[in-house]
């Protein structure tokens, strides 16, 4: 055999993938959920209270500046200390009620197909704003504490 004969030599064609042989039904074509799923809306409400409670840490922890330099000035201390407390405790709730929500988006965007955007921002958001509040929190109660 010389060189030329290989060279000569004409290939088989390459079959087309999308001329296929076997017959394809509607079960076998997947397609990605699109418009606003369950998944995106459990990331939406994770989004907007992570970001939320993101500016109402930095509120609170201005408004901790505040309070604790200019003192309790015809503030019921004992009165203060339990709302702080119990507002504190509440808020704190309903941040990890957010990253609750954003884990749910995430899992149900895997489980339907659809994008976990939504769900992955949520959750980072409801951590951030989450720690933001809990530092603000402490703050809070630790200047209303020092008033008793």
């Amino acid at each position: 055999m010389s060189d030329s004969d290989i060279r000569d030599r004409v290939r088989p064609a390459q079959p087309n993938p999308w001329d296929a042989d076997a017959e394809v039904g509607h079960s076998d074509i997947r397609t990605p959920n699109i418009g606003f799923t369950s998944a995106a809306q459990w990331g939406l409400a994770s989004l907007l209270i992570g970001c939320t409670l993101l500016i109402a840490g930095c509120v609170v922890l201005a408004f901790n500046v505040l309070l604790f330099r200019g003192g309790p000035a015809g503030i019921p201390a004992s009165l203060a200390f339990a709302g702080g407390l119990i507002g504190t405790m509440v808020v704190a709730a309903l941040g990890l009620a957010s990253l609750l929500f954003g884990a749910r988006s995430w899992q149900q965007a895997y489980g339907v197909g659809s994008s976990p955007a939504l769900g992955v921002a949520g959750v980072a958001a409801s951590f951030a704003g989450l720690v933001t509040w809990l530092i603000a929190a402490i703050d809070l109660i630790m200047i209303l504490y020092s008033f008793n």
